[in-house]
């Protein structure tokens, strides 16, 4: 490690879409820690947007990235340059779409962003992993079942990423490149109205786990950076559920 108490040695290069928030915030904390380069692509930096001191941020380079955008999205891979070792999605945003009161631009912003957003910049980024790399997809608990109300089209665009997790597996196997889905239940983070109308707060929340708890950015992070790493070298096509059992009631 050198001074900041960061290791020196490095995995290799992994860009975190969505990487200013709460959850990517924790994957690219995580990965620095354990030996990777963390890109964190955001429109805004992570100390704008998380509540952090610096130190927490060192280690961590941002890049802009839109991911509802192409040219952005090309951009920033071309000017990043070189082999990639990883690629995690986590870019993702919420909207309520209860029915009769559904607007038009939440859905789309919803597809645009959770899934042509991960098709998008996996599209531009996968020629640039190296071999025997791994892409992780933040998924959502929501694609596997239907007990928020307000939630359907968020719930549709994440079981989308599923199927596309599945179907990019196949694709890659070839080059020996992992990718598998991380689809999380609730978890702490800055809650949107959007967030507190479909999940009914943090307390309800909690009682429909059965480990009657929400959960913590940082046990989603775990499993990423497992998941990326060699530990995991026999799995792909799958999507793990990190949800404190919240599927079983």
């Amino acid at each position: 490690m050198n001074g900041n108490g960061i290791r020196s040695e490095t995995l290799g290069r992994v860009l975190v879409t969505g990487g200013a928030g709460c959850i990517g915030m924790a994957i690219c904390r995580k990965l620095r820690d354990t030996g990777w380069t963390p890109v964190s692509g955001d429109l805004v930096k992570a100390i704008e947007l998380v509540d952090v001191s610096a130190h927490e941020n060192l280690g961590i380079t941002h890049i802009e990235l839109d991911v509802t955008n192409r040219e952005s999205v090309d951009a920033a891979v071309r000017n990043s340059g070189g082999e990639w070792a990883g690629l995690v999605n986590c870019a993702g945003v919420l909207r309520d779409t209860l029915l009769g009161r559904t607007l038009e631009e939440s859905m789309r912003y919803m597809f645009e962003v959770n899934l042509a957003g991960t098709a998008r910049v996996t599209d531009a980024l996968a020629p640039f992993i190296r071999d025997g790399g791994a892409i992780v997809n933040i998924g959502s608990v929501t694609g596997y079942m239907g007990r928020f109300v307000g939630a359907s089209v968020y719930g549709a665009t994440k079981a989308g990423v599923g199927a596309y997790t599945t179907y990019l597996a196949v694709e890659l196997a070839s080059r020996g490149i992992r990718v598998n889905n991380v689809a999380p239940g609730v978890i702490r983070a800055p809650m949107s109205p959007s967030m507190a109308l479909v999940s009914g707060g943090e307390e309800s929340s909690a009682a429909q786990a059965i480990l009657n708890r929400i959960g913590e950015p940082e046990e989603v992070a775990e499993v990423v950076e497992f998941l990326l790493s060699e530990r995991a070298s026999f799995i792909t096509a799958q999507t793990i559920l990190v949800d404190g059992g919240f599927v079983a009631r």
